[in-house]
């Protein structure tokens, strides 16, 4: 090989070797701008308002985890494997430990347990996932890192998931409180119908959970909420009323409507209706509710079958 093949050779190395840090900073960049796109797509928290997710426990029970900013606290709430509910979609009645296997056969996922809950314990849950999210509620650095990145079955999105993480790994001791709602008045200790010992509802949502859901902001807005009901269902509207009621807001009137078979729609502007819809599902309209009300909820018969 002559010298001038060598100086050729020795040119071309030096090329490419210049050439691969200028590819491996295209690489990160395209990886930073992927985990930063990531990291803003979010759909359930927006990390300034209250979220409540229900999250499969590993013992079969069910934790509702409340994370407040403005407090800067985290609640969660135990519901025991062998508290008896009634299945939302009119599926029957069961422990609560059998709902989230009920909606994988019932092609719905964890949105069957989402509902169930919030039909049986009016807590306004919008968000749910399976066991991989526990580390979010126990406030184990290695389980909530693993909630953040690992794959499971749940609605949250990826940036959802980044921020639940942060927040969580912020949260120490003092600022977690964990409660268990067979020790609470909610529920109350029987013989269920398949003969075996669990636990039942009892009565209304207690006052000391109420603080826990409630936002003080829609409380002080003081809003107008008609509920317009053509689901030929009264005790619907009734529930209904409730689950507002935990959310920090009353509902004005109940409007009976003739029964339609629509699902639900929303009129209203500003976080609240937003958030209605996203909880129960609801399309949120355009237009300005009619009348002196502040929002609007119809509901029809579609709604009251999966309700």
């Amino acid at each position: 090989m002559t010298s001038a093949q060598r100086r050729k050779r020795i040119a071309g190395f030096q090329s490419k070797g210049k050439k691969r840090p200028v590819f491996r900073l295209l690489v990160l960049a395209l990886v930073g701008l992927f985990v930063l796109y990531l990291g803003l797509t979010t759909k359930y928290w927006n990390s300034k308002e209250k979220l409540s997710m229900v999250i499969g426990a590993p013992d079969g029970g069910v934790v509702v985890s409340v994370l407040d900013p403005q407090n800067g606290e985290i609640t969660n709430i135990a519901i025991p494997k062998n508290t008896q509910v009634e299945s939302s979609r009119q599926l029957g009645t069961w422990k609560i430990r059998s709902i989230w296997a009920l909606g994988v056969n019932e092609k719905l996922g964890g949105r069957l347990l989402k509902d169930t809950v919030l039909k049986n314990f009016k807590f306004p849950v919008s968000a749910w996932a399976d066991k991989g999210a526990y580390g979010f509620a126990t406030g184990d650095s290695l389980g909530i890192l693993k909630a953040m990145f690992f794959p499971y079955d749940t609605n949250l999105k990826m940036g959802d998931r980044l921020r639940i993480g942060i927040f969580s790994l912020g949260m120490g001791n003092s600022k977690r409180t964990d409660l268990d709602l067979g020790k609470s008045g909610y529920l109350k200790k029987t013989r269920l119908t398949d003969g075996e010992e669990g636990y039942v509802l009892s009565g209304r949502i207690p006052k000391d959970l109420l603080v826990v859901f409630s936002d003080p902001e829609i409380s002080r807005l003081g809003l107008k909420i008609n509920i317009k009901d053509a689901s030929g269902d009264p005790s619907v509207s009734q529930e209904l009323a409730e689950v507002i009621e935990v959310i920090g807001a009353k509902v004005a009137a109940v409007t009976k409507e003739p029964k339609a078979p629509s699902d639900c729609r929303i009129w209203g502007s500003g976080f609240f209706a937003k958030d209605v819809s996203r909880l129960l599902a609801c399309k949120l309209e355009k237009e300005p509710p009619e009348g002196m009300f502040d929002v609007e909820l119809e509901i029809g018969e579609g709604f009251a079958a999966r309700f």
